[in-house]
């Protein structure tokens, strides 16, 4: 279910939610729910959460109740239908896959829908006593709006009335029922959206060809289901129909209003508190169960002004004219699908210039934040999901860092060091190939609370091999007073030359390292060292009239995309007596282009068997290495000629090489 509660956006952060941490004055922090602001004044929208859980201060999913029927709802000011969660019902007069026609679209705000016979707004409104149509019906297929765990699906005919039809003159409506029927259920948006030549969904509940009572009752073992089709080969008359589970919602949805920060900020690391719980049915005792199989992922976005949207209405030229929300709300709704008419809401689109994208997951409590530093708006959304019926999350509390910026913006642009200004600007680097780049970086200050920094982390493929650090307009090469070279950064510490006002100069890092994507994005943030501001993340701009690619990312062209390369051994001989000389094997290899292969690196006799694994694992592209030390459960194996296999099992078919190797005594 979605719920939307009053627009909050643009207003500011209550000051009673900002607390500073720890004994830390410039780091704060945003607490939304327990402790900070109320999870109902912090909702934009929802979808599948329980309201009263909400109002009592914790997310949440609905839970069922297996007595009501969850298709029946109130019915809203504007006359219309709602499902128990307060969902609108949408109809259409389609057949959705029965007889070549397709629903359009999935929905993904959480509303409900009904395809097929005509009357279909009668089958959910509640009123037992009156016909779906004067004609007897013969399907219709229900998108519930998000996944439900669904025990029971009814059905039946008015329990009096006779038919006015031709067909059926005066007969008793009761008697009409349906003789026949197919019911079916999916949780595949694909099978609900194709037109296959079979009238069911794959999964069969039921089919009856022998209906004998007025009232069907479809009863079965709780399972997920988003879309329901009932055929009915011979065709009938019936009141409503019903739905009826047990259980909790599996996935749910939160959004929170824009939260004003007061000015542009860097953002530290999001915590939260989040409980796992348990029951054995409905009614029952809640338990805590750390171990229940429920997850929950956080996402992110800020953004410099406080609508991420871009709302147009039509000019008297047909063309679009971009206006805030309220004049856009003011605009007359396009009649008729027509959205040509002078006045008329227009397009709304993604405000992509002042608005990040939404980040990856955050899976784990205490990571740090996606959203882009330097900007002053900030949103979070939450999505909880559970494997289990009775099983489920309980959100308390989400907690925000966030601190002043250092400088105002930093900007930096990576190039190969022989090439600093490509054809359209554009970094193109060998796979698996040590390159070497230059990373310029500039700063500016638009505040004197900005104190700047006197720290660089940039994150790299693979341990990077520093080359020199250059400051000042002409770069000159300075000194670092420290530096460490990490598996996947660089960090360079000049406290002797720091970036502040005052003394503010462009620096540009060189360094030499490898790709191993086809699109690699050299991230980078800058900090100072034992100060009280959280570091800042480096954005993509023009950092230097020597450069001109104004990005930080560099590609591998997919024509030279191999997926496994540079397979090695450090000796082809493996002599493992302890003399010090090749007692081991040194595998090492590259993957590129992958984000999560199946990589297996085996050990084979000539005749194929597997004498032993020295990886099985899903791995990611990068530079890997493996040793073995010529035994097997401590037993060292024959000597004899092996082969060393490494396999790697991706979407476009699996990758293999293979190396000889000698094993003697």
């Amino acid at each position: 279910m979605k719920t939307r509660y009053r627009s909050l956006a643009g207003v500011m952060i209550a000051a009673a939610s900002l607390a500073p941490q720890g004994g830390s004055a410039q780091v704060q922090t945003l607490v939304i729910g327990e402790g900070g602001v109320d999870w109902i004044d912090s909702i934009e929208e929802t979808i599948g959460v329980d309201t009263t859980a909400v109002a009592a201060g914790t997310i949440q999913p609905f839970e069922l109740d297996p007595a009501v029927n969850i298709a029946s709802g109130p019915v809203t000011e504007n006359g219309n239908l709602t499902n128990t969660f307060g969902e609108v019902w949408g109809f259409r007069r389609a057949s959705a896959g029965l007889t070549g026609t397709a629903p359009a679209e999935v929905t993904t705000d959480g509303s409900p829908f009904i395809y097929g016979s005509r009357g279909a707004g009668q089958i959910v409104d509640g009123d037992t006593l009156l016909a779906s149509d004067p004609d007897p019906i013969a399907h219709y297929t229900i998108d519930l709006g998000f996944p439900l765990p669904i025990s029971r699906v009814s059905w039946f005919s008015p329990p009096s009335g006779r038919t006015t039809t031709r067909e059926f003159s005066g007969q008793l409506i009761k008697d009409l029922f349906p003789r026949q029927y197919v019911l079916s259920a999916s949780l595949n948006a694909a099978e609900f959206l194709s037109t296959p030549t079979s009238t069911n969904f794959v999964d069969v509940i039921e089919n009856n060809p022998n209906q004998v009572d007025r009232v069907a009752d479809v009863r079965f073992e709780a399972q997920f289901m988003r879309y329901v089709r009932v055929r009915f080969p011979t065709r009938g008359f019936i009141a409503e129909m019903e739905f009826y589970g047990e259980g909790f919602v599996p996935g749910i949805g939160y959004v929170s209003r824009l939260f004003d920060m007061g000015e542009p900020v860097n953002f530290g690391r999001l915590h939260y508190e989040f409980e796992r719980v348990e029951t054995t049915g409905f009614g029952t005792e809640h338990v805590l169960t750390p171990d229940a199989d429920v997850s929950l992922a956080v996402r992110t976005r800020s953004g410099r002004d406080d609508t991420p949207l871009i709302h147009h209405v039509v000019t008297e030229l047909g063309t679009e004219w971009i206006v805030d929300v309220t004049e856009f709300n003011r605009a007359p709704a396009p009649a008729g699908g027509s959205t040509n008419a002078p006045g008329q809401q227009g397009s709304v689109q993604d405000d992509l210039a002042n608005w990040s994208f939404w980040s990856a997951s955050q899976l784990e409590s205490g990571e740090a934040i996606g959203a882009p530093d330097g900007r002053q708006f900030f949103q979070v959304r939450a999505f909880m999901t559970s494997e289990e019926m009775f099983s489920y999350g309980r959100l308390r509390s989400i907690t925000v860092e966030f601190s002043p910026l250092l400088a105002n913006p930093v900007v930096a642009e990576v190039a190969l060091l022989d090439e600093p200004s490509p054809q359209d600007g554009v970094v193109e680097v060998p796979l698996g190939e040590p390159v070497t780049l230059t990373y310029d970086v500039r700063a500016e200050f638009s505040s004197a609370s900005q104190v700047g920094f006197n720290g660089l982390r940039l994150s790299t493929p693979e341990p990077a091999e520093f080359q020199r650090f250059e400051m000042g307009d002409p770069l000159v090469e300075v000194p670092l007073d420290s530096m460490f070279v990490r598996d996947e950064s660089l960090e360079i510490y000049f406290p002797s030359n720091p970036v502040q006002q005052g003394a503010n100069v462009p620096l540009r890092l060189t360094f030499v390292t490898r790709v191993f994507n086809f699109s690699t994005i050299f991230e980078g943030e800058v900090f100072q060292i034992g100060g009280e501001n959280l570091p800042q993340s480096i954005d993509g701009g023009n950092a230097s009239d020597a450069v001109s690619t104004n990005d930080l990312i560099v590609i591998a062209p997919l024509n030279r995309l191999e997926v496994l390369s540079e397979l090695a051994m450090a000796s082809s001989v493996l002599t493992p007596n302890g003399d010090g000389f090749n007692d081991g094997l040194r595998l090492s290899y590259s993957l590129h282009g992958v984000q999560s292969a199946n990589v297996e690196v085996a050990i084979h006799d000539l005749s194929g068997r597997v004498v032993h694994r020295l990886a099985d694992d899903v791995l990611g592209a990068g530079r890997y290495t493996d040793t073995w030390d010529g035994t097997v459960d401590g037993t060292t194996v024959p000597p004899g000629t092996y082969l060393v296999r490494v396999a790697v099992d991706t979407d476009l078919g699996t990758f293999e090489q293979t190396r000889v190797l000698a094993i003697a005594y």
